[in-house]
Parts: C-alpha cells; sequence; structure tokens
C-alpha cells in the first residue's frame, strides 16, 4: 500500500489548498491557462505513452517502462487534482459545468460502494465463466458495461442495504 503514497499525498495536497484557499481565491487567467495546459500535457502523456508498446516488435525500453510504472499514477493524481481544484473554486469552466449536473448525484452516492464490491464483482463474472476469454474487441467492451452494471446494481443493494440504515442509525446516535 505504501507505494501509491504519492497520489494519496498529492490528493491530500490537493484537499488541503482547497480548504485553505476557499471559493474566493481567484487564480490569474494566464496561470490557469498555463496550468491547465500543462496538465493537458500530462494527462496526455500518462494517456498515450504506451501506445508505441503494442506496435513496436521490440517495445519500449526498460526505463520508459520503469519511469511510467513510478510516476504515472503520480502524474496522473496531479491531473485530477489541479481539475478539483479549479473546480471547487468555480473557476473549472466546461468541466465545472459537466461535473455538476444532477444526473452524476446518484452515482456519486454510489461510488464508494462500487469501490468496495467491484473486485469481487469482477471475479463472481470472470470465475463462472465457462469457455476460456479471447481478447477481442466486442468481448472487452461487452465486458467492461457488464462489470459496471453489475457493480453499480450491488453498490444498490450494499448502499439500501448496509449503509443508509447505518447512516441513519448513526445519525439518530450523534443527534446531526
Amino acid at each position: 500500500p505504501w507505494c501509491r503514497i504519492s497520489p494519496y499525498a498529492v490528493g491530500m495536497l490537493t484537499g488541503y489548498c482547497v480548504i485553505n484557499a476557499g471559493r474566493q481565491y481567484r487564480i490569474n487567467r494566464y496561470a490557469k491557462g498555463f496550468g491547465t495546459m500543462f496538465v493537458g500535457m500530462i494527462a496526455l502523456v500518462c494517456l498515450f505513452v504506451t501506445y508505441p508498446d503494442s506496435i513496436l516488435t521490440n517495445g519500449l525500453s526498460r526505463p520508459v517502462l520503469v519511469a511510467y510504472q513510478s510516476l504515472s499514477r503520480t502524474f496522473w493524481s496531479i491531473v485530477i487534482g489541479w481539475i478539483l481544484f479549479l473546480c471547487s473554486m468555480n473557476q473549472g469552466g466546461i468541466v465545472n459545468k459537466i461535473l455538476s449536473w444532477p444526473i452524476w448525484s446518484p452515482f456519486a452516492k454510489l461510488n464508494y460502494s462500487c469501490y468496495l464490491v467491484h473486485a469481487t464483482t469482477i471475479f463472481i463474472i470472470i470465475f463462472n465463466q465457462i469457455t476460456p476469454f479471447y481478447y477481442q474487441g466486442h468481448l472487452v467492451v461487452n465486458n467492461f458495461v457488464s462489470h459496471i452494471f453489475f457493480s453499480y446494481a450491488s453498490a444498490t443493494l450494499v448502499a439500501i442495504f448496509f449503509e443508509t440504515p447505518f447512516f441513519i442509525i448513526e445519525k439518530k446516535l450523534f443527534k446531526r
């Protein structure tokens, strides 16, 4: 678990900045533009740096793969942290508007439950397959959609039968 401390630290630092800066803090237009372009380039590198590994016969060199594996999660958390920081200041523009849509509200309430049951759901689906899995594009999409659907269905059940009753009990005990 400590190998994931750098994204955790970036998240903690982002939370600290959001709490201390408040909504009144205004970022300079040029600083926001530069930061967004820089973070956009980092996001593109994180997403596409391994593409040559799939098309080259020898693949990427070991130092490139080691650098990717050791730095990609940290850099990706910086990207997410920048987006969250801008959106918390109401300076996220179109991204802030999209993330503020009410359609995301039920998913936001189920995300933690989905996180808890997702691995179990995937194991149940995979270990109940009768035939071997052959990599084909439509099967990957089918698996992805079914994993998401069953994970959120399981998360809904967990939220209804466990999370909500305990939340009500906690609310009554601590009189919020």
